[in-house]
């Protein structure tokens, strides 16, 4: 795929990256995103201690994942082994890190940047786990731990947020003073995947990482939000499984995107398909550069306190008599209803414009028009 772009001083051959995760755990699996054509691959976060897997620890509902692996697996010197496998090619390495004090996060740092880490990604708020969550609130101290990084190492950082932590403007400020280069965004949502009620116990032990296509919507919302307002370059994550999925971050002003969950449900193979289909797109719609589209959505997205409700009325483009409902079902507004003899029927003089029934109609028979 021949669209390049530069992320954090870096010349990435495309904008698909991996993320940091369970697929990234040793040089095998780093080795296997990159034959697949990823730009760069984050490792799964390394500590100064290996830390043992929770089994069984991942829960699948459809796309939707729950995940408690939290850390590495590995000591730091067999991540050193680990990484003198990997045949980097033209591909970029990025160390995901995480540390309890400034001095442990930058002697990590130092340890990977010997190691041959093209970028560190500072990993500062996992979902799961109570051990310093302070950092994700208090601006000094995470000022103090992304600075300790940034004045120990040569080579770029940048910081991966919870998708609090990326609603925050004041934070946003203070990892920049620190001397960040970019931000991944967002991590993975805290989740439960239920309560068996006949034995009134949790399904999982612990807290999970929720991620997939769930948690898409949110992850969109905080790559614009930080665009909007902040200078920091944004690589995207969170819900990110195919080509449309990616134009999308990239329309909202993400310079990369990182494929996470979506390599544990369908195999590394998926970072071929997404680059093949990406590649397809833009030459499709004659674009030869990803920054011709970077950013383009913005303009249509607004504050709500600046739209002027407009007045909306849905229509119906053909009679309607299939047994589906969903339309008169879903209608607060008493516009939708069945007559006796199976029909669709609407109201116009209802309804509101809210647009639900234009949303669900598995045959789009409904649009909304302006009166």
């Amino acid at each position: 795929m021949s669209f390049p772009v530069r992320f954090m001083g870096l010349s990435l051959k495309n904008p698909i990256l991996v993320a940091s995760g369970p697929w990234s755990r040793d040089g095998a699996s780093i080795q296997r995103s990159i034959d697949a054509g990823a730009a760069a691959v984050c490792t799964e976060t390394i500590t100064l201690e290996a830390h043992e897997r929770i089994c069984p620890r991942i829960f699948v509902e459809d796309d939707r994942l729950l995940n408690t692996t939290l850390y590495s697996n590995l000591l730091i010197e067999q991540w050193e082994s680990e990484l003198e496998t990997v045949k980097k090619g033209d591909s970029k390495l990025i160390c995901s890190i995480w540390g309890s004090s400034a001095s442990e996060l930058a002697y990590l740092a130092s340890r990977v940047e010997r190691m041959g880490a093209d970028a560190i990604e500072i990993s500062i708020s996992a979902p799961i786990g109570c051990r310093n969550q302070h950092i994700t609130s208090h601006t000094p101290d995470i000022e103090a731990f992304v600075g300790a990084v940034v004045k120990t190492v040569h080579i770029p950082v940048m910081v991966k947020l919870s998708y609090e932590a990326a609603a925050s403007p004041d934070f946003l400020r203070s990892i920049q003073s620190a001397g960040v280069a970019a931000v991944s965004a967002i991590d993975a949502l805290r989740g439960l995947c239920g309560v068996d009620i006949e034995t009134q116990r949790t399904k999982m032990e612990t807290f999970g990482g929720y991620s997939g296509d769930c948690i898409r919507p949110a992850s969109l919302a905080a790559t614009a939000a930080i665009r909007q307002y902040s200078p920091l370059e944004i690589c995207s994550t969170g819900g990110i499984s195919s080509a449309k999925n990616a134009l999308e971050f990239l329309m909202l002003g993400a310079t990369c995107v990182q494929l996470a969950s979506v390599i544990q449900l369908h195999g590394y193979q998926v970072i071929t398909d997404v680059l093949n289909d990406l590649e397809s797109w833009m030459r499709g719609h004659g674009y030869s550069d990803i920054e011709e589209i970077r950013g383009a959505a913005l303009a249509g997205l607004h504050p709500y306190e600046d739209i002027n409700p407009r007045p909306l009325r849905a229509s119906m483009t053909e009679d309607c008599c299939d047994a589906c409902s969903l339309c008169a079902d879903s209608c607060l507004y008493h516009a939708i209803s069945r007559a006796p003899d199976g029909r669709i029927v609407l109201t116009p003089s209802n309804c509101s414009g809210c647009g639900l029934c234009a949303e669900r109609c598995p045959k789009q028979l409904f649009r909304l028009v302006w009166y």
